[in-house]
This record gives structure tokens, C-alpha cells and sequence, in this order.
């Protein structure tokens, strides 16, 4: 299993390297990339803001070994109206706030915390509303399903400020506290997307069945596309059954 993480702050940073045991590399100057010893995981630093997300993903691309199959996360803090300090929330629609884009993570897997909408600001703001807000997930996204499969890219948030306990509370010591106190959080996520990234078929191979399916039905062009989708969903909810059959 392939894994690259992208954080904002090396004190978002911190619990991830030290838990898998990451290593900052010489090589690379631009941005700075910390891999494990089988290269098998790595982290970039992306520094502050959706510009900078984007210029760190493109770069952890150029640098590292990527392919269809890897998981890609943006771990890091997260404004919010009323959810409580320290709450984790994976994100299910990403909001640019500046030229008003959108995007739609895909969450085909169980996810082992609740869903949330975020807003990407272009600079912090206390103007609290009923949805995440933080300043990089825009850029990662936008730029990692350039690289990636949507399904395996995916940006999950702690809660480090609302409507009671502002931004001026935050500092890095708690910063690092609420992201290492989610670490476990953070593991259940990779479990679910190890499962879907073994069943996420590479290129342009098709997934298990879809020729049987063409073979019984006829398919237009627009269906075909549906039809792939779809089998790579279910062969992850119904592993052990055989799709064919269940058709007749």
C-alpha cells in the first residue's frame, strides 16, 4: 500500500512522521518530503494556502513514484461553527471560495468519522458558518486527481477553532496534540481506503465481470463508462460473491 500524506505545518506533520517512522529526504529542496524506509510512505510539507497545496502535490509527483492504485491525504486543522475541539470530520464536497469551484471526494468505503462540506479561504477568517473551513484543501485536491483515482484522495480535518474557542487559541503544541490524539482515526481511514485500492484497477484495465457484462447486455458509450464505475463499487461492497450470477 501505497501512501502519500500532505499537511499545511510540520506541526500537523509531526505524529504522522513520527508514527510510520518517516524520514526527511536530502533530495528535495523545493518542498520538503519525508519517506519511510521502503518508500512506501510519504509526507510532503505544503506550507500555507491553496496555491502552495497545488505547487507541493505537482512537485511530490514529479519527485516520488506515483500511480493509480496509491492513497492520497490531506491531513490537517479545521475551523467550524459548533463542532467540539478536537472532533475529526472527512471531507464530502470541497468548496473553493475564491473562484467558486467545487469538487466531490468519493466516499465508497465506510468512513470511521462523520462527513462534513469545506470551504477553502483564501485567508483565515472567524466568520464561522456550518461548515469546515481551513486554506489548502482546494489546491490538493484540484491537483492530486491530475495524479490519482478520485476514490483514493480524500482530505481529513480536526477541529482546531470555533465560534467559542477562536483561532488565537491555537499554537503548535495543540495543533500537534489534536492531530496525534487522531492518529488512531487517521489508521482506520487507511485501512478502508487499503481495501479500495486493492479492487482500484490500474490504466485502463477494466474491472472484474465487465467483459461478461458486455458480452449478455448491450451497452452504449455513456453506459459503458456507468457500468465500470459501478463494478468497481460493488466488487468492494460484495467482494465474496460472484457479480454474474447474482445478474441472472
Amino acid at each position: 500500500m501505497t501512501i502519500h500524506f500532505f499537511c499545511a505545518l510540520l506541526c500537523e506533520a509531526n505524529p504522522i512522521i513520527e508514527n510510520y517512522n518517516l524520514i526527511k529526504s536530502d533530495k528535495y529542496n523545493l518542498f520538503n518530503i519525508y519517506l519511510s524506509a521502503d518508500k512506501e510512505i510519504s509526507l510532503t510539507l505544503t506550507g500555507i494556502g491553496k496555491t502552495n497545496a497545488a505547487k507541493a502535490v505537482n512537485y511530490h509527483h514529479e519527485c516520488v513514484n506515483t500511480s493509480d492504485n496509491n492513497i492520497w491525504l490531506n491531513i490537517g486543522i479545521a475551523g467550524h461553527k459548533n463542532i467540539e475541539i478536537g472532533e475529526t470530520r472527512l471531507v464530502n464536497k470541497i468548496i473553493d471560495d475564491e473562484d467558486k469551484l467545487s469538487w466531490y471526494p468519493q466516499i465508497i468505503f465506510n468512513p470511521p468519522c462523520d462527513c462534513e462540506d469545506l470551504v477553502s479561504l483564501k485567508s483565515p477568517s472567524t466568520k464561522y458558518k456550518s461548515c469546515l473551513y481551513d486554506m489548502e484543501a482546494s489546491g490538493f485536491y484540484q491537483m492530486a486527481v491530475k495524479f490519482g483515482t478520485s476514490e483514493l484522495i480524500h482530505s481529513l480535518k480536526i477541529i482546531s477553532d470555533n465560534s467559542e474557542k477562536s483561532m488565537s487559541m491555537i499554537n503548535k503544541k495543540n495543533v500537534e496534540f489534536l492531530v496525534k490524539n487522531k492518529m488512531n482515526v487517521i489508521e482506520k481511514l487507511l485501512a478502508e481506503l487499503e481495501v479500495l485500492a486493492n479492487n482500484i484497477t490500474p490504466g485502463n484495465r477494466k474491472p472484474k465481470y465487465y467483459n461478461l457484462f458486455l458480452e449478455k447486455w448491450h451497452f452504449t458509450q455513456s453506459e459503458k463508462h456507468m457500468l465500470s464505475s459501478l463494478l468497481t463499487k460493488l466488487l468492494i461492497r460484495y467482494s465474496d460473491e460472484n457479480l454474474f450470477e447474482m445478474t441472472e
